[in-house]
């Protein structure tokens, strides 16, 4: 006999599982079996219990859940964020013990967040909703990708040089005020684009200043005069892969003398002195 359990904690409406049981049956060696139902929660939590903000700050409308009450009457008694000025929320009672409105607003100009928001219930079966907020708001600027990768990424390779993308998000003309960075592990290069107002930047890595096999890591931040008194910050990754397996960031090779130490001492009168601690 199989006994199979279903979880439904954190789901509503129609659901759908399917398990997969193996055998030594030459006739059926595999066999599939389906659960599916319908969950009726206490409280229903529509359209989802989950809410995403995404692109510009002024295009973000007003996100509205609602608690629905399936059979038995309840009554929202407190409601709290993790995100604290992030969003604003606020609940609307549209029939009392029955159903209530969470409406959340996005209250960032620029940034990301992850959070949430919990209402607390009188209901001891249901004694909390959780609904999961998320953010990714763009500025008038933006700068793609956050996160490059250059330098030697394997030893026989060339160094990768990297790609940065400035570009407006209300397609109008703006200028790179300013680019900081650590000019002692990369140079940077702009290049206005052809086709929209942007700019291209160019990262490419100092490898004589990288020391074989290391990885490093600095930021470049750009600056635009569309939006004065904000920061653009890309995390550059640059790595030195050694040319051998073996090499350390030294160029010595680990239980073997450098090239130096190994060669032999002159003295004076021109003849090799032996090794310390044997004969002439």
């Amino acid at each position: 006999m199989i006994t199979l359990k279903l979880n439904a904690k954190g789901f509503q409406g129609n659901i759908k599982k399917t398990a997969t049981v193996y055998s030594n049956d030459p006739q059926q060696p595999r066999v599939t079996l389906t659960m599916q139902g319908i969950v009726k929660t206490l409280i229903d939590v529509r359209p989802a219990t989950n809410v995403a903000f995404r692109g510009l700050a002024d295009q973000q409308t007003e996100k509205v859940i609602d608690l629905v009450g399936s059979s038995q009457p309840f009554h929202i008694q407190k409601v709290e964020s993790s995100l604290g000025e992030k969003i604003t929320y606020k609940v609307e009672t549209v029939e009392d013990g029955k159903h209530y409105q969470l409406k959340i607003t996005n209250g960032l100009k620029q940034g990301n967040y992850s959070g949430f928001i919990k209402a607390s219930t009188d209901l001891p079966q249901k004694p909390e909703i959780i609904v999961r907020i998320s953010g990714n708001i763009e500025g008038d600027i933006a700068v793609k990708p956050q996160t490059i990768l250059v330098g030697k990424l394997a030893a026989q390779q060339p160094p990768r040089q990297g790609k940065i993308l400035v570009v407006s998000n209300r397609e109008k003309a703006f200028n790179i005020t300013k680019l900081t960075y650590d000019e002692q592990f990369i140079k940077v290069t702009q290049e206005p684009l052809a086709k929209e107002p942007g700019y291209t930047l160019e990262v490419v890595p100092l490898m004589e200043n990288i020391a074989a096999g290391s990885r490093r890591q600095t930021t470049l931040t750009v600056e635009a005069d569309a939006t004065p008194g904000m920061k653009y910050d890309v995390q550059v990754h640059l790595i030195n892969s050694a040319d051998s397996p073996d090499e350390t960031e030294d160029g010595k090779q680990p239980g073997r003398p450098n090239s130096a130490d190994s060669a032999k001492k002159v003295d004076e009168s021109g003849q090799a002195k032996p090794p310390t601690g044997m004969k002439k």
